[in-house]
């Protein structure tokens, strides 16, 4: 799912209707449900994404050595490292710049933020009651009823 997506549903899923606050206040445990198992699935995203990015990470340093094989160059294709082998202090700044790693490290990120806005959204949530609770209290003292 796009952090678009997830952006677009929650300016829905946040409004809360000030006529029926009742009904509102079911809906909270079923969008703590909703952004709670997005959440569940953005953090398994995260480690898969994580887990791809330092396999990727051994492969690109064994092919910097030069220690890959032909099979696995071809499986992979790409072509042998026609560069000089870096050394060990140097391979840091291969690692870094190299385009692939820099593609994968970039998805981690984008999962993450879409880790924290799920996150941030469930907090919400959680103040979502006092909310409706104050909107509630509001309209019994607009109504002379306190």
């Amino acid at each position: 799912m796009k952090l678009t997506d997830i952006q677009d549903m929650w300016k829905e899923d946040s409004k809360i209707d000030e006529t029926n606050l009742g009904r509102e206040s079911i809906r909270t445990p079923l969008l703590h449900s909703k952004y709670i198992n997005l959440l569940a699935n953005s953090k398994l995203a995260v480690r898969k994404a994580e887990s791809e990015y330092l396999m990727l990470r051994r492969i690109k340093y064994r092919y910097y050595r030069g220690e890959l094989t032909a099979i696995e160059l071809q499986s992979l294709q790409w072509e042998q490292w026609q560069g000089v082998k870096p050394i060990k202090n140097e391979m840091d700044e291969f690692l870094q710049t190299d385009a692939d790693l820099i593609k994968s490290q970039d998805k981690v990120e984008y999962l993450k933020t879409i880790t924290y806005q799920l996150e941030s959204i469930i907090k919400s949530l959680g103040s979502r009651t006092w909310d409706i609770k104050g909107g509630i209290e509001w309209t019994k003292f607009t109504n002379g009823m306190i």
